[in-house]
């Protein structure tokens, strides 16, 4: 299920602490040297992102962004996202929540 989030509401700023590719798994492993991509042929980037929150404890969440490049934005700088969608999930008796966005850019 795919629910869009209103970021300004679901956290006071978000910052960016680092980027790497988003790995291709076959039948539970990891495929060696292989990025993900979305429906259009673009990698997918996992952005590690520290949610800050007034009042509560500050949180990692990892954010996938389609991108023909990988973010170049510097570390702790304050970032903002564009369509941020989190997406319910179930996988063999688990289930959580992950975040993927249309775009990241530096606020």
């Amino acid at each position: 299920m795919r629910i869009p989030v209103d970021s300004v509401r679901f956290a006071d700023e978000y910052q960016f602490l680092s980027a790497s590719p988003v790995a291709v798994y076959e039948n539970g492993h990891r495929v060696d040297g292989q990025q993900a991509v979305n429906n259009d042929g673009t990698p997918l980037w996992a952005v590690q992102t520290l949610v800050l929150r007034a009042g509560r404890r500050a949180e990692i969440e990892t954010v996938k962004i389609p991108s023909p490049v990988m973010p170049d934005i510097r570390p702790t700088a304050p970032i903002l996202f564009n369509d941020l969608i989190a997406n319910a999930w179930q996988n063999n008796g688990h289930s959580g929540v992950s975040f993927s966005a249309a775009a990241v850019s530096e606020a």
